[in-house]
C-alpha cells in the first residue's frame, strides 16, 4: 500500500501544510487529485509519494479521484514551491499555483482539436483494390474526387472537412479509414515570421563572449555570467549562439525579456533560427494559448522558452541557461505578494540544474555589478557596436533658455530642428516621455488646488482621449470640467505633459507627419505591441512617441533621432534607485539611434549640470557607477544595507494605524539586542495615503548587512505572518523598488 502527501488547493494558511492520504489509484507526484477533507471533495496537489504512513492507518482516508492523466508538475517544481514558501512566507499552495496556468485549476481551458482521417493498416491486395474502385471497367479514371483523395491520404492524414462527404462514406463503407482528433496549438503570436538572413561574422568581442560562454556551458556546472555590453553591441546574437549550444548537449533554454512588448521581435529571432522548439509564455496571451504554451513545454516539445516574469516559473526540464536581458529592469520584481525577483527565482532553478545564468545589460543594476566587480560573478563585456557603428552623438538641451526665448512647449528649438532633418531624409524619430496620458496634473489657478482621485490621494491625470480625468493607480475616471471642485472658480489648467499631448504637437509642428504612440493606454488591447512595432518597422510612421516600453531593448533600423522630452521628470526623491534609473533609461533611450548609421540624441532637461547626465552624456557606466556606489554607501543604501518595509491597509484608517502601532511596539522590542545596527526605523501614514479607498501606513526598518541580518529579517517576517491575519491588508518587502 502507498500514501500520498497532498497538499489542499485552498490559499489559507490554516491549512497550509500536507495531509496524507491512502493512495490506492497510483498516484504520481505533481498530479492533481480529489480528496475527503471535512464534508467535501476538494482539489490538491500530491507532493510526496511514500511506501510508510506517517499517521495512524485507521484514520486517513483513501485519495477519491485522479484529475490529471500525468503529474502537471516536475519534481523541481515541487522542490521550487518549497522554497518560494520559505523565502517569502507565503503558503505552499500559493507557490505551486506558480507553476501552472490558472485556466488549467480552474479547468477554464479546453484542448483545441480538429477531426483527422487516415487510412487504416491495410494489406498490398487491400489497397490495389481500393485503388481500382476509382477506376472504370476499361481502366480509365472513373471517380476523380475519390482517387484524388486516396492519393493524397496515403502520405499523410487529411482534415476531415477536406475529404469529400462521398469519398468518406465509401472509405467507412469499405472499412479502409478511421477518423480521430487531432490536437492543435494555438499560435500566440500575430507576427511569427522574421526575415531570414545569413549568420553574419561574429566581431572579436562577441567571439570572446561566445567561446566564455560556451566553455562554462560544456563545464556543467552553476556560474552567473554578466554580460555588459553597450546597446547595439550584438548581444541578442550571444544569446541565441549560447542557446544554439546549450541545445546540442540536450539541455533546455529559458530567455526572460522584462517587457513582453519585446517579445515579438525576439520571438522572430529566435523562431527564425530554433523554429517550433521556441515557446512564449507572457500575460498577454489569451487562456488557451497561455495554456496550448504550456503544454508545449511540458510535452517536451518546446526546448527554449521565450517570455516575460512568469515564464521563469515554466515546467521546463533539464535547464542548461537561463538568460535574463536587461536585467535592470524593475518589472523583474512582483508587485503583489509574494514579492518575489525573477532573478531571485531564475538563481534557484540554475543551481537545481546546474545551469549557466546570464543577466545581459547595457545598465546593469549596481549591486549586480558590484558583484561582478568581486568576483562573484564572471563579467564579459561587449564595449562596442556591432560593425563599427560609433556611439550615438548626445546633446543637452537647458530647457530654462527655451523658456526664457518665449517656448513654453514640450518641443525645443534644437530638437525641433533635428526632427526636421531627420524626417526630410526619410529617418525615423523616437520620442520619450515618462508620463502617459495628456498632462501630469490638473490645478486651479484661482485657489491652487490639485484634482485628486476621490479614491486615492495621487493627483489625476487629463486625457484628451475621452476628455476625461484619469487616476492611474485604480482606473477612475470622471469628465474633464474648467470648474474647480474646490472652489467652483472655472480656472482649472493642465500642468505638465504627457504622451498625448506630445503627440499633439509633433503633429502642429510637422502636418502630414505619422505619429504612433506607444504607451499603458495604446497598448491595452490584445496584440497591440506587434501592431505598433511591425506598424513602425513597415515606416506606416514617422515618429514613436512612447513611455518607457519604447526604451526597452526595441531595434529599429532607421531611427536616427532619439529624443528625450523631460530627463527631470525621471528624478523620484522616494526611491534611492532614483539615480540609477535614470541613468539606465537615458542610455537605453539612446541606444535606439544610429543601429544602422550615426545617430544623434536629444537630452532636455532644466538641470544641465547632473552628474547623471554627464556620465549619461560620455557613455560612460563605469564613471556612474563609481559616483553612485559611493552615493550609496555614504547614505547608507543597498547593497551596503538592507531595507525592509511593511505595508497596512484598510478603508477604516483608525484600524490600519491601530496595526501599525501594535506591530510597531512589537519590532522594536524584537530588535533591542541588535540596536546598533540599525539605521532608521519609522513608523508613519505612507506617502501616498489611501490608494482604491483604503487608507495605507508603512514600517521601514534599515539596517546594517551583517550576521545578524536573517535574524532581524525572520523576527519581521514573523510579526507579519501574525498580523496578516486580520482583516486589514498587511504586505511586506524586502529592499523594495518604490517606498511610496
Amino acid at each position: 500500500m502507498k500514501f500520498a502527501d497532498v497538499v489542499l488547493d485552498i490559499a489559507n494558511s490554516s491549512v497550509d501544510k500536507t495531509f496524507e492520504y491512502i493512495d490506492e489509484l497510483g498516484v504520481l507526484p505533481g498530479m492533481r487529485v480529489r480528496v475527503p477533507f471535512g464534508e467535501k471533495l476538494q482539489q490538491g496537489f500530491v507532493v510526496k509519494v511514500k511506501d510508510e504512513n506517517s499517521f495512524d492507518r485507521e484514520k486517513l482516508k483513501s485519495i477519491a479521484a485522479i484529475i490529471d492523466d500525468e503529474p502537471v508538475l516536475t519534481e523541481e517544481q515541487i522542490r521550487l514551491a518549497y522554497y518560494i514558501e520559505a523565502q517569502y512566507h507565503t503558503t505552499l499552495t500559493f507557490a505551486l499555483r506558480f507553476m501552472i496556468p490558472s485556466e488549467l485549476r480552474r479547468g477554464a481551458v479546453k484542448a483545441k482539436s480538429r477531426k483527422m482521417v487516415r487510412l487504416k493498416v491495410l494489406s498490398n491486395a487491400e489497397r490495389l483494390l481500393l485503388r481500382e474502385s476509382c477506376l472504370s471497367k476499361d481502366g480509365k479514371i472513373k471517380y476523380k474526387a475519390r482517387a484524388k483523395a486516396i492519393e493524397e491520404l496515403e502520405k499523410a492524414d487529411l482534415p476531415y472537412g477536406d475529404v469529400p462527404k462521398s469519398v468518406l462514406d465509401f472509405l467507412f463503407k469499405n472499412d479502409a479509414a478511421e477518423v480521430y482528433e487531432e490536437e492543435l496549438y494555438r499560435n500566440p503570436m500575430k507576427f511569427p515570421t522574421a526575415e531570414k538572413s545569413e549568420r553574419f561574422s561574429l566581431t572579436e568581442d562577441q567571439e570572446k563572449a561566445v567561446v566564455k560562454i560556451n566553455t562554462s556551458l560544456e563545464e556543467g556546472k552553476k556560474k552567473t555570467i554578466l554580460l555588459h555590453g553597450v546597446t547595439g553591441s550584438g548581444k541578442t546574437e550571444v544569446y541565441l549562439r549560447a542557446a544554439e549550444k546549450t541545445l546540442s548537449l540536450g539541455k533546455t533554454v529559458i530567455m526572460l525579456v522584462p517587457e513582453i512588448s519585446l517579445t515579438p521581435q525576439l520571438y522572430a529571432k529566435f523562431a527564425e533560427r530554433f523554429g517550433s522548439k521556441v515557446a512564449v509564455i507572457h500575460s498577454g496571451l489569451s487562456a488557451g494559448e497561455r495554456y496550448d504554451e504550456w503544454k508545449k513545454v511540458k510535452n517536451g516539445e518546446a526546448k527554449i522558452v521565450l517570455g516575460a516574469r512568469s515564464a521563469v516559473f515554466i515546467p521546463l526540464e533539464n535547464i542548461g541557461l537561463i538568460i535574463i536581458d536587461e536585467e535592470h529592469e524593475s518589472s523583474y520584481k512582483a508587485e503583489n505578494h509574494p514579492p518575489y525577483h525573477a532573478f531571485e527565482i531564475a538563481n534557484i532553478r540554475a543551481h537545481l540544474n546546474s545551469s549557466v545564468l546570464i543577466l545581459g545589460s547595457a545598465t546593469p543594476q549596481i549591486e549586480t555589478y558590484l558583484k561582478a566587480q568581486i568576483g562573484m560573478y564572471e563579467l564579459i563585456e561587449l564595449p562596442s557596436r556591432i560593425q563599427g557603428l560609433p556611439m550615438p552623438e548626445i546633446r543637452i538641451v537647458d530647457m530654462r533658455k527655451e523658456f526664457q526665448k518665449g517656448n513654453p512647449g514640450a518641443i525645443s528649438g534644437e530638437l525641433y530642428r533635428e526632427m526636421k532633418r531627420c524626417l526630410s531624409a526619410k529617418k525615423q524619430v523616437l520620442l520619450f516621455i515618462n508620463r502617459r496620458g495628456y498632462a501630469s496634473s490638473v490645478q486651479c489657478r484661482g485657489c491652487g488646488a490639485v484634482v485628486m482621485c476621490p479614491h486615492c490621494d495621487i493627483p489625476m491625470k487629463y486625457h484628451a482621449k475621452g476628455h476625461v480625468l484619469m487616476c492611474h493607480y485604480c482606473g477612475k475616471t470622471v469628465p474633464y470640467s474648467n470648474i474647480c471642485p474646490s472652489c467652483g472658480e472655472p480656472y482649472l489648467q493642465n500642468h505638465g505633459i504627457g504622451t498625448q499631448q506630445v503627440e499633439e504637437q509633433v503633429k502642429k509642428l510637422f502636418p502630414g507627419v505619422k505619429t504612433l504612440r506607444m504607451d499603458f493606454d495604446s497598448t491595452r488591447k490584445k496584440n497591440a505591441y506587434e501592431e505598433l512595432y511591425e506598424a513602425f518597422r513597415n515606416h506606416e510612421a514617422d515618429v514613436l512617441i512612447g513611455t518607457q516600453m519604447i526604451a526597452r531593448g526595441l531595434d529599429f533600423d532607421d531611427v536616427a533621432l532619439a529624443g528625450i522630452i523631460s530627463a527631470d521628470s525621471m528624478a523620484n526623491y522616494e526611491d534611492y534607485r532614483a539615480d540609477e534609473r535614470m541613468f539606465s533609461m537615458i542610455e537605453q533611450v539612446g541606444g535606439r539611434a544610429g543601429r544602422k548609421e550615426k545617430g544623434k540624441v536629444i537630452i532636455q532637461t532644466f538641470d544641465t549640470e547632473n552628474y547623471i547626465i554627464e556620465c549619461a552624456k560620455k557613455h560612460d557606466y563605469k564613471a556612474f557607477y563609481r559616483a553612485e556606489i559611493a552615493r550609496r554607501r555614504d547614505i547608507g543604501m543597498p547593497p551596503y544595507t538592507k531595507l525592509f518595509r511593511m505595508v497596512f491597509s484598510h478603508k477604516d484608517p483608525e484600524k490600519a494605524e491601530k496595526l501599525l502601532k501594535e506591530a510597531e511596539a512589537e519590532i522594536r522590542k524584537g530588535v533591542e539586542p541588535f540596536m546598533e545596527e540599525v539605521l532608521l526605523f519609522t513608523a508613519k501614514a505612507a506617502p501616498v495615503e489611501k490608494i482604491q479607498d483604503k487608507y495605507r501606513f508603512h514600517i521601514i526598518l534599515k539596517v546594517k548587512n551583517t550576521k545578524n541580518t536573517q535574524q532581524i529579517k525572520e523576527m519581521l517576517f514573523a510579526i507579519w505572518d501574525k498580523a496578516r491575519k486580520g482583516s486589514v491588508d498587511v504586505s511586506i518587502d524586502t529592499n523594495p523598488y518604490e517606498t511610496v
